[in-house]
C-alpha cells in the first residue's frame, strides 16, 4: 500500500532532524511530507536538509489547517494510508507499523495511538495537569455525544485509510481539532480503534498548548461539538 507520513510543523527546526531521521530509518519505503504552517524559524530548511518534501503555507492556519493540507495532498496523490505525526518529536515512530496493520487488514478506518489504554498505559509520559483536565473533558464529552470511549482524545498520532482521509480533506476542524475530528468520524460511521503507544516528552521548541489555551480548551471543544451536531442536523 502507498503510505504517506504527514508532519504538521510550526517552528520545529530543532525537533525535525531527529524525527525525520527516525522515520527514514524505520520506514524508508514510505513517503514523508512536512506541512510548514508559516514558521518564523528555519523549519523549512531543517525539513528539506533531511530529505523530506515540504508544503509551505503562506499564512499560519493552525494545526487543523496544516493537517488538512496534508490530507488534501494525500488525496491528490492517491495515497492508501496517511499517518499523522506531530513535528515536536514526542511521537515514537517505532509504533507506527503496528498502527497500520488494522487498516491494511480493512478492519478499521482510523487507528489512534493512545497513552492511556487500560491494558498498557504509558506510565513514563508526564501529561501537564491542565492538558490532562482538557483530555478528560473531551473524553467525557465524546462519550456523551456518541457512546464511544476514546482514552486519548488529544493524541495527534493517528493513521487513517483513504476513505477517512478523503472525508477530512473536505471538512476538518480548525482549532483544537483532535477530539472534534473523532466525533466527526464516529457520527459518519467510520470505524475507530486505539492501540497503546509510548510517547516522549518534548526536548526542543515550545508547545502550542499554553496555559491560556488549556484554560479555554473545554469551551472550544464544546463549541466545536455543538457546531458539528447542528450542521449535521441541518443536513
Amino acid at each position: 500500500m502507498k503510505v504517506l507520513l504527514v508532519i504538521p510543523a510550526f517552528n520545529e527546526e530543532d525537533s525535525l532532524p531527529n524525527l525525520i531521521g527516525e522515520l527514514r530509518q524505520f520506514y524508508a519505503r514510505y513517503d514523508v511530507i512536512v506541512v510548514d504552517d508559516a514558521s518564523t524559524d528555519r523549519t523549512i530548511h531543517a525539513a528539506r536538509s533531511c530529505g523530506a518534501s515540504v508544503l509551505c503555507l503562506p499564512a499560519n492556519l493552525g494545526i487543523g489547517g496544516a493537517v488538512q493540507t496534508g490530507f488534501k495532498y494525500a488525496v491528490r496523490n492517491n495515497y492508501d494510508i496517511v499517518v499523522q505525526v506531530d513535528g515536536d518529536g514526542q511521537h515514537n515512530p517505532a509504533f507506527i507499523e503496528s498502527m497500520l496493520e488494522p487498516i491494511k487488514k480493512g478492519t478499521v478506518d482510523c487507528v489512534i495511538g493512545s497513552r492511556y489504554t487500560k491494558e498498557a498505559p504509558d506510565t513514563n509520559y508526564h501529561t501537564p495537569f491542565p492538558r490532562r483536565v482538557g483530555m478528560f473533558f473531551s473524553t467525557g464529552l465524546l462519550r456523551l455525544f456518541t457512546g464511544v470511549v476514546v482514552t486519548d482524545t488529544t493524541s495527534g498520532l493517528r493513521a487513517l485509510n483513504s476513505r477517512a482521509v478523503e472525508f477530512f480533506a473536505k471538512e476538518y476542524p480548525v482549532d483544537h481539532p483532535e477530539a472534534e475530528a473523532l466525533l466527526m468520524l464516529i457520527k459518519k460511521g467510520y470505524r475507530l480503534m486505539e492501540i497503546p503507544v509510548k510517547m516522549r516528552n518534548r526536548e526542543a521548541g515550545k508547545s502550542l498548548f499554553t496555559f491560556f489555551r488549556s484554560a479555554i480548551y473545554p469551551l472550544r471543544v464544546l463549541v466545536g461539538f455543538l457546531g458539528f451536531m447542528l450542521r449535521s442536523t441541518r443536513e
